[in-house]
């Protein structure tokens, strides 16, 4: 639903493309290592970030999988 639909990012890590907010909805997520060129990291030491995907329109959603930077072992979090 989410594949390579628009995003926005209000603390993008300065200096560096490869961990943009585009890479959450490129539809890749087999190396989730900082350096795997597949994870969003914000700016750091940001006390707050906020990131968000324009759907282009109103849609029904079940739940939603959040895959975390894990240095790439296979962890998975689910959200209901």
């Amino acid at each position: 639903m989410a594949l390579r639909k628009p995003i926005f990012e209000d603390q993008p890590w300065k200096g560096s493309e490869k961990w943009t907010g585009e890479n959450a909805v490129d539809g890749r997520y087999d190396d989730r290592s900082a350096h795997g060129g597949q994870c969003v990291i914000s700016e750091n030491e940001a006390q707050k970030a906020t990131w968000g995907v324009d759907l282009w329109g109103v849609v029904s959603i079940s739940h939603i999988k959040i895959y975390y930077r894990t240095g790439n072992s296979m962890k998975r979090v689910i959200i209901s």
